[in-house]
């Protein structure tokens, strides 16, 4: 812990003070409102063996609306997780934005005496970004099936909606 702290704050003030190009663009709207984005990362396997993978493929429809298709693919001590949405995201101004969609997540690991289970959700939410490489979302997730998926792997807490709270920061 004492050197992780010191890592972080070395590698934030780098990357704070590091020089940006930006493309120039007529409007104020976001550069991914204007065509087709793709995006993805990946962590480095922990010491328990979780690994943690996403992918983002967004697409302009018009000038202030969106698609977004997200894929995340997790494993924790006890599952493995593919959890995928499809998005409709429309800015009400330079930076406001609400969304809506679908969201689908599969165990991907099968038991030998049940399926892989699913959970089916319905997914709204709002969004501001803050600028063009930092972002925060408020999500609602509301459970449309009945699953036993629960969270980060555990079966025994049953999640009928998740509400979060996330951001981004892209460097």
């Amino acid at each position: 812990m004492k050197i992780l702290v010191p890592s972080f704050l070395f590698l934030f003030i780098i990357v704070s003070n590091g020089q940006t190009i930006e493309e120039p663009h007529t409007s104020n709207l976001p550069s991914s409102l204007s065509g087709l984005s793709i995006t993805g990362h990946a962590y480095p396997n922990s010491a328990i063996g979780d690994v943690h993978k996403s992918f983002m493929v967004q697409y302009g429809i018009f000038k202030s609306t969106q698609l977004e298709l997200q894929g995340f693919y997790d494993t924790y001590i006890l599952s493995e997780r593919f959890r995928s949405s499809m998005l409709f995201k429309r800015y009400l101004n330079d930076r406001l934005y609400l969304l809506t969609g679908l969201e689908v997540e599969v165990a991907t690991e099968k038991d030998e005496l049940f399926d892989a289970p699913y959970r089916l959700g319905f997914v709204a939410g709002a969004g501001y970004d803050v600028s063009e490489n930092f972002m925060i979302e408020l999500k609602s997730n509301v459970q449309l099936n009945k699953s036993t998926i629960g969270a980060f792997g555990e079966t025994q807490v049953t999640m009928p909606s998740v509400y979060t709270i996330g951001s981004k920061w892209k460097f």
